[in-house]
């Protein structure tokens, strides 16, 4: 298998069980089929870009999420969330703005050495 086609199907299955969803509940909620689900992360099929940005969606995560090496043994998840999140909401921000909470973020990044952000 594909060593990003492997990631994928791992982080599917990390965010799919955090929020205590079965395949069946994100297949309702990604409008898909439970045996679509199921195929993409057995690793029998792969999704199409527009099932992935359905997924992402139906999840609350960035498409880009499901991509990330191994994202499941991130030890401060919650810190990635949040560094998005502020940095989706500062776009409305000044140039400046912008670049300052980018770099105050990078800054407290770098206390996590497995966490590497990016825009």
């Amino acid at each position: 298998m594909d060593e990003y086609a492997e990631e994928f199907r791992k982080n599917l299955k990390y965010y799919r069980e955090q929020k205590g969803w079965s395949q069946s509940e994100l297949a309702i909620q990604a409008d898909s089929s439970n045996g679509q689900i199921g195929n993409v992360e057995a690793g029998k099929a792969s999704p199409s870009i527009d099932l992935v940005f359905r997924i992402a969606r139906a999840l609350s995560i960035h498409p880009a999420d499901l991509f990330l090496r191994d994202s499941s043994k991130a030890q401060n998840r919650e810190l990635y969330s949040k560094y998005h999140e502020l940095i989706n909401n500062c776009e409305r921000l000044p140039g400046y703005h912008q670049q300052t909470v980018n770099q105050l973020v990078e800054s407290l990044a770098q206390s996590v050495p497995e966490y590497k952000p990016s825009r």
